[in-house]
C-alpha cells in the first residue's frame, strides 16, 4: 500500500470518537471488523511500520505514521492480531511526547517489531506447532490481551527484551 493509496483507505473507514480519552488525549479510531477488507487493514499497519516514525506517548513508544497532518498508530501486537487503529491530529509539542526518542530506541522498536513479526510467520506457516511455538502464538495473538498495564512481555516499548528470543 502506497500513501496514496492509503489516503483513499483512511476516507472509506468509519472513524469512532474515542469517548474515555475525550478529555486527556482525543482521537478517533477504527477497528478490523469495521473494516471491510482485512488485507487492507494489515496492509495499512505494515505502512505504518514501515513508514512511520517513533514516538512517545507518556512512558511507552510506537510507531506513527503521518499523512496530511495527522497521525495513525497502534499498539505494536503482531499484525494479525491488531484490533483497533488509532487516528489523531499531530500534536508533537505536548508533554506526552517528551523524551523524544532517540534514533537508537527508534531503530531498536522498529528492529523488534520487525524480528517478532518473522517469528509469528514461521510459526504461523508451520504444519505442525511444539508446546513452545503454541504457547507463543496463544499469547501474542490474544487480543485481550491488556497492554496499558506495562507487561513486561509487550513490545511496546523499546528497552523492553523479547521474552521469546
Amino acid at each position: 500500500m502506497t500513501i496514496q493509496e492509503a489516503k483513499v483507505w483512511i476516507s472509506k473507514q468509519t472513524w469512532v470518537f474515542a469517548k474515555s480519552y475525550s478529555q486527556t488525549f482525543p482521537h478517533v479510531y477504527t477497528t478490523r471488523d469495521r473494516c471491510k477488507d482485512e488485507f487492507e487493514f494489515e496492509e495499512f499497519i505494515a505502512l505504518i511500520r514501515d513508514h512511520g516514525i517513533v514516538k512517545t506517548f507518556f512512558s511507552k513508544q510506537y510507531v506513527y505514521l503521518e499523512i496530511d497532518g495527522e497521525e495513525f498508530w497502534e499498539m505494536g501486537r503482531p499484525i494479525k492480531a491488531v484490533q483497533v487503529l488509532n487516528r489523531a491530529k499531530i500534536d508533537d509539542y505536548a508533554l506526552y511526547r517528551l523524551p523524544k526518542p532517540s534514533d537508537f530506541d527508534s531503530m531498536q522498536l522498529k528492529s523488534k517489531l520487525n524480528k517478532r513479526e518473522c517469528v509469528i510467520n514461521t510459526i504461523l506457516n508451520k504444519q505442525e506447532l511444539n508446546t513452545e511455538e503454541s504457547r507463543i502464538l496463544k499469547f501474542l495473538m490474544n487480543s485481550e490481551r491488556r497492554i496499558h498495564g506495562g507487561g513486561k512481555n509487550i513490545i511496546d516499548h523499546s528497552k523492553i527484551e523479547l521474552r521469546y528470543e
